[in-house]
């Protein structure tokens, strides 16, 4: 007996195309990203989806009010948002390049890299995101104490739910990933997922298991 969740990431944005962080700041979906929106939407058309949640953040929430428009199944058409499936917040970077998040926090390892996402393969999500808020010139990047913190409510949250519910929860590709990384298989890389893409997670009130990971199918 389990809960079965999928984490979807929001469709493409401005700054997703311009390869800049964009945390808890917020710019519109592209035309590209409606379409990522409709498509995943297509992908979970045949699911009884019990619950849908989002992050508090646009570009989430209308990635969820997209991808359930012509579901005719679900028993919810509107998200319910929740504050703690947000992005994860990037402080004194927000808006910024990815790579220039990447190189500041490089000096502090004395090595260069170019995206977040080599920092997170090299020394995983927790120390990544500390290098980040050390970093961040006004330190106000979230760490991993305050992201396990957010990520532990959220999955505690879940695991509430009824036994059986299937659950769609639209969030953001570095939480998502970052909950790949807390509950995932050790020392596997979990990259960003795509736009669009989705993390199959099951939930027991005991376990977490991830099921499926930047797929674009169920």
């Amino acid at each position: 007996m389990a809960i079965t969740v999928y984490f979807v990431r929001h469709g493409e944005t401005y700054f997703n195309r311009f390869a800049r962080l964009q945390g808890w700041s917020d710019t519109p979906l592209t035309e590209k990203g409606e379409m990522d929106a409709k498509k995943i939407g297509q992908v979970l058309a045949d699911l009884r989806i019990d619950y849908l949640f989002s992050s508090d953040l646009k570009r989430a929430v209308d990635t969820a009010r997209l991808l359930i428009a012509d579901h005719l199944t679900a028993t919810v058409k509107e998200p319910i948002q929740k504050k703690f499936f947000r992005e994860v917040f990037y402080g004194s970077f927000e808006g910024h390049s990815n790579e220039e998040g990447a190189i500041w926090a490089s000096y502090l390892e004395g090595k260069r890299f170019r995206r977040i996402g080599e920092l997170v393969d090299e020394f995983g999500v927790e120390k990544a995101h500390d290098l980040l808020k050390a970093a961040d010139p006004a330190h106000l990047a979230e760490d991993s104490n305050e992201l396990n913190a957010r990520v532990e409510q959220a999955i505690a949250f879940l695991q509430s739910l009824p036994d059986e519910s299937n659950v769609v929860v639209v969030a953001h590709g570095s939480i998502i990933q970052y909950i790949a990384g807390m509950y995932g298989k050790p020392g596997y890389k979990y990259e960003n997922l795509h736009n669009g893409a989705l993390m199959k997670v099951q939930l027991t009130a005991r376990d977490v298991e991830i099921t499926g990971y930047n797929q674009f199918k169920l």
